[in-house]
C-alpha cells in the first residue's frame, strides 16, 4: 500500500497555457504581495484541469500529493504520475 502526502493544497489561478500541454497556475495568496514570483508559479499538465476550469483567470483549489517518499525528485516520475500527483477541486 502507497502511502500518500500532501504537499500543498492551495487555492491557485490560471494564468497561462504553455504551448506543451502545461498550464501556469499561481497561488492566490501570493498575488499582489511581496510573494508574488517565480516560486510562487506551477506548471501542472493541461490535461488534469477540467476543460471548464481552463479558462484564463478560473479558480480551483490544487493539491499536490506525494505518492511515497523518493519519487518526487525524478522527473521522469513526475510526468508518468501526473494525474495521481495533482488532485483538483472545484472552488466553492
Amino acid at each position: 500500500m502507497k502511502e500518500e502526502f500532501i504537499l500543498e493544497k492551495e487555492i491557485v489561478r490560471v494564468i497561462f497555457h504553455l504551448n506543451n500541454g502545461y498550464t501556469q497556475v499561481i497561488w492566490q495568496r501570493s498575488e499582489n504581495t511581496a510573494w508574488a514570483g517565480r516560486g510562487w508559479i506551477f506548471d501542472i499538465p493541461t490535461d488534469v484541469i477540467p476543460f471548464d476550469l481552463r479558462i484564463i483567470g478560473s479558480y480551483f483549489v490544487l493539491s499536490i500529493k506525494k505518492l511515497d517518499v523518493d519519487s518526487l525528485e525524478d522527473i521522469k516520475y513526475i510526468r508518468s504520475a501526473c494525474v495521481d500527483i495533482f488532485d483538483i477541486e472545484r472552488f466553492k
